[in-house]
């Protein structure tokens, strides 16, 4: 007997048995957090227009997990998704991966899409998902996704939801179709990964994966199970913030002349002259309120200098600056907060400037463009005596050398 079938025969007969076995799990209770509120008040605008789940049915997430099977708790989470996402003008689809049945190998299939998204459209989608079983072939289901994004305009997300067992998953292959469906749509594509379980090695291929893509992420479906967390997971991939509204011409009359009174903004970075402390920003730099080029959002754990992931979007679009502004150099400054010595800040804050340093330079910002400079916790910007604050003060700040 073929032994892929026999493998599958035998998931499913552990299946019923757990069938058999278990005791009722209750239903879990989920308030969706409302997104629409962000749109409507203007801070935040739509980020993609299609997007495509890809949800793994094989016969590893058959196993238990959290009281239910991985497979249901996998569903439960795109449900849960599919509840908070906001009001928006999309257009989605839904595909599975692993055997389609004990006797089938066919392997992957579209259950829903690509079409108007509707939350109806994606939970008819999930109830037809089926039993797990078979191998995880991940990358059939990317080559399948890069056909049915074909039609696609504008921007696109792709959000994985795996346990990514190694035993079932060829993971070089599955690196190597991450990597073609990104050339295939390039910039406009993003790749989220969502790990059901905790198995370490199916934890590091799916941080591999979101890398492929480089504007997206990897996260545990644990982190995102609470209503905040699925809202705050939701928002990072569907919404971004609104550009910069511009300073409006204010006018001032005397007696029968109009005085026309401009705000300048030298370097048009939306903070105006007389507050910018920091003049001469690139063009298409991000800026705090004093008008300086700090990635504000990427900060770093205590007593590390590793960027995380889910920051790598916010420096691609640093190094996309470079691209717009060719004649600038920059000192990135690292900066810490001020928990141990000051000679020990200060390598640290180095090694944090010299990590963004080396992600630009591997962007491919020359060199010669870049320096790196520490100074450890001589210049915080918040209060070193909250958590919340020293949070703040890890982090690096990119100053245009004149």
């Amino acid at each position: 007997m073929n032994k892929n079938y026999l493998k599958a025969i035998l998931f499913v007969a552990a299946g019923l048995l757990l069938i058999g076995c278990a005791t009722p799990k209750a239903v879990s209770t989920f308030n969706a957090v409302d997104l629409n509120p962000m749109l409507q008040g203007g801070e935040y605008v739509p980020k993609v227009d299609n997007f495509i789940v890809i949800l793994d049915k094989s016969g590893s997430m058959g196993e238990p997990y959290k009281g239910q099977k991985k497979l249901d708790y996998a569903k439960d989470m795109v449900s849960r998704m599919n509840q908070t996402i906001p009001d928006l003008k999309l257009t989605g689809s839904l595909r599975i991966f692993g055997r389609l049945a004990v006797f089938c190998d066919q392997f992957t299939k579209l259950l829903w899409g690509p079409a108007a998204y509707s939350r109806a459209g994606l939970d008819g989608g999930l109830n037809k998902v089926g039993f797990s079983v078979g191998d995880s072939p991940l990358n059939i289901a990317f080559d399948a996704a890069g056909q049915d994004l074909k039609s696609a305009g504008g921007d696109i997300a792709v959000i994985i939801f795996s346990d990514a067992n190694k035993e079932y998953m060829d993971y070089g292959a599955v690196r190597k179709a991450a990597t073609a469906l990104k050339s295939q749509y390039g910039n406009r594509l993003c790749i989220y990964t969502v790990q059901i379980g905790n198995d370490s090695e199916g934890k590091e291929l799916l941080q591999q994966v979101a890398q492929e893509g480089q504007c997206g992420f990897y996260t545990n479906a644990d982190q995102i199970a609470s209503s905040q967390g699925m809202a705050d997971f939701v928002a990072n991939i569907f919404l971004k913030k609104a550009p910069p509204k511009p300073e409006p011409v204010k006018e001032v009359v005397k007696e029968v002349i109009v005085e026309k009174v401009v705000v300048l903004d030298s370097d048009g970075d939306g903070v105006p002259d007389n507050l910018d402390k920091c003049p001469g920003t690139p063009k298409g730099a991000r800026v705090d309120k004093f008008g300086c080029w700090v990635l504000e959002d990427v900060l770093f754990d205590f007593d590390k200098y590793d960027i995380k992931p889910q920051f790598y979007g916010l420096l691609d679009e640093a190094a996309a600056v470079f691209e717009k502004n060719p004649s600038i150099r920059v000192v990135i400054e690292g900066n810490t907060d001020n928990i141990g010595t000051a000679a020990y800040n200060m390598k640290l804050s180095l090694k944090r400037a010299e990590a963004v340093m080396n992600y630009l330079s591997n962007k491919g910002v020359a060199k010669d463009k870049l320096s790196a400079k520490g100074y450890g916790f001589t210049r915080p910007i918040a209060t070193n005596s909250t958590k919340k604050g020293r949070a703040l003060n890890r982090r690096v700040q990119l100053t245009p050398v004149p």
